[in-house]
């Protein structure tokens, strides 16, 4: 059968640390979430491992990590981006990728059995992810045999919820969905709160018009709901612990069920002001009460932890609050009266909580996820229509290579320098061994027509009209030596940096006659290399013999809107062509995802 007019099927995920949420666009082009196997909207992050081989992810498994905490994996989100998991599992070191993987895989097969195949995902991530943590996030994916189609930030696709819902509102109106489209309308300023279970986000956005542009970012990838929930458990073993001269946190059994209590009092709390916490532990039985007065006071500290980053990210936009519209929460944490009150004291205007703090990511990368397949679509006519027509040959540009005078009057310094380039467009290029782990469905041969998808022509219109722009959250730079031989972090892109970009920076040869150049890529705001973090190495070897101390390095970071990085580094006057490696220390390598991918096809997931 031919391929031709084919869309492939592609949904948004949401791939939280407690709990996970699928959706994808309806016929309408409206998001809808996809209820699991056990016909709940979400699936708790959690795997149980068992003896047989096989696998139990969400309620079940979480249900079961009370009787078996050594089989059960929770909040291995927290843990992307390292090697190994923190604990080995049935005696086995395993990759947080490979678990996470398993989660994903549930969600792929409970969402087939509700919307038949899907082919991939826009997977979401929390803004504040490091480049380790967003590759770790795409070998799961891949794993769980999902394409992926692009990683998406968490406030971000909350936010093209609320966006793309309010552009359908207007699109009611035919002049109104003109008008979206092809003139520029009254923009605003959002901000997006977003606390999960294991990670919080704020993220200020500019919506004007059919345009999303994230301004600035701030984030803590270890503050979360669980984080409340540890302030409960350590407050009820005290209590236990000084009544009855055991403490439960030394059980690991008493310590599972102690959560399990604890995320139950915390969601009470929510509700009602006064909540009673059970606690069984060595034979004896304990009743704590606990207040809401109580529990806001003993997590006041966490709170203030959200406050000084949203604060602060207000201040690396450049605004003020009296210029915020609207403050849009995230994250099932986002429940707790607590954090209603801190947005409505700072903020000024209660918070937006009309969409499901659950859903409400899911939706959005549903929603991004239609639109880079129509940005995908539009691509490829592009291509088809541009291959139709005739060529007609063009003279050969001749590139004049740079010379010793032109390398002289760029004043370089005898040592590596972290002075700005301007592009001219007399870099030479350079091949890369990068790979791009994400898939371009736009190389797909089938002849791509999401238009097909949908019978709304006005959700058709939205989706084609709208684009969105990110921002890095962490700075990017390379090992810098200066002339008393120190190592100095000289940063090419700076946090909060508009994406895409490009930015080429000059460096120098250390010594005479320098036969190749090591550039250490790392993440992070610190001067010092050591307290940043490394994220690959790019080198450049055989050099002409004789150059000069202090000769011309070109080093160029092409960041795209996804969050992913692209390093060149060339040598300028024989514009010698370097090969390029990224060896990230804690990134699983393909040929080990490829294993794991073929050992996740034998292994049962219910």
């Amino acid at each position: 059968m031919s391929n031709a007019g084919r869309t492939k099927r592609y949904v948004g995920i949401d791939l939280g640390t407690t709990f996970c949420a699928v959706a994808y666009l309806d016929n309408h082009g409206q998001p809808v979430t996809i209820p699991n196997a056990e016909g709940s909207l979400v699936t708790p992050s959690v795997v149980l491992f068992e003896p047989t081989g096989d696998v139990v992810v969400g309620q079940e498994a979480k249900r079961s990590a009370v009787i078996e905490p050594d089989l059960t994996v929770e909040c291995v989100k927290r843990e992307m981006g390292e090697r190994w998991y923190s604990r080995q599992i049935m005696g086995r070191q395993l990759p947080p990728p490979a678990i996470a993987a398993m989660i994903l895989r549930k969600l792929k097969q409970d969402s087939e059995a509700k919307i038949g195949p899907i082919d991939g995902a826009v997977i979401t991530v929390p803004a504040y992810f490091d480049e380790g943590r967003r590759q770790a996030t795409i070998a799961a994916g891949q794993i769980a045999g999902l394409e992926v189609l692009d990683i998406l930030n968490e406030p971000t696709a909350a936010a093209l919820a609320y966006a793309y819902r309010d552009f359908l509102h207007k699109s009611d109106d035919v002049n109104e969905i003109i008008r979206l489209v092809d003139e520029t309308v009254p923009g605003h300023h959002a901000v997006v709160y977003d606390l999960g279970g294991g990670t919080f986000d704020v993220t200020v956005l500019r919506i004007e018009g059919k345009d999303l542009t994230v301004l600035a970012t701030d984030g803590d990838v270890r503050l979360g709901g669980k984080d409340w929930d540890e302030r409960i458990v350590n407050y009820v073993a005290e209590a236990f612990k000084q009544k009855h001269n055991q403490d439960p946190r030394q059980d690991k059994h008493a310590m599972q069920g102690l959560f399990a209590s604890a995320e139950e009092a915390k969601k009470n709390l929510s509700v009602r002001a006064k909540t009673r916490i059970v606690c069984t532990h060595a034979g004896q039985t304990m009743t704590v009460d606990l207040t809401r007065e109580q529990f806001e006071q003993m997590t006041a500290d966490l709170l203030y932890r959200t406050e000084s980053r949203v604060n602060r990210v207000i201040d690396a936009a450049g605004l003020k609050w009296g210029q915020v519209d609207q403050v849009l929460t995230v994250g099932g944490s986002t429940r707790m009266p607590q954090v209603l009150e801190l947005l409505k004291r700072v903020t000024g205007r209660p918070a937006n909580t009309s969409l499901s703090p659950d859903e409400v990511v899911a939706h959005g990368a549903a929603i991004h996820a239609a639109i880079r397949l129509f940005q995908m679509h539009h691509a490829q006519t592009k291509r088809q229509t541009k291959a139709a027509k005739p060529k007609t040959p063009k003279p050969k540009a001749v590139e004049e290579p740079l010379t010793p005078r032109a390398i002289d009057q760029a004043d370089v310094l005898p040592m590596l320098t972290d002075e700005d380039l301007t592009d001219t467009g007399a870099e030479p290029s350079m091949e890369t061994t990068v790979q791009d782990a994400v898939v371009d469905p736009a190389q797909d041969p089938v002849a791509w027509n999401p238009s097909a998808q949908f019978d709304d022509k006005e959700a058709t219109q939205v989706l084609r009209a709208i684009t969105t722009s990110n921002v890095n959250a962490h700075s990017l730079g390379v090992v810098m030596t200066r002339p008393d031989k120190s190592k100095v972090n000289s940063i090419i892109i700076p946090r909060n940096t508009s994406l895409p970009t490009s930015v080429t920076k000059r460096y120098g040869t250390v010594v005479p006659n320098q036969t190749s150049v090591t550039v250490i890529i790392v993440e992070g705001e610190s001067t010092k290399p050591d307290e940043c973090i490394p994220i690959g190495v790019c080198q450049i070897k055989q050099l002409p013999w004789g150059l000069r101390k202090g000769s011309t390095i070109y080093v160029t970071f092409s960041y795209d809107n996804s969050g992913r990085l692209d390093v060149k580094a060339v040598e300028a006057t024989s514009g010698t062509t370097a090969q390029a490696t990224i060896d990230r220390a804690n990134a699983m390598p393909q040929e080990d995802i490829a294993k794991a991918r073929q050992a996740m096809a034998r292994i049962k997931v219910a």
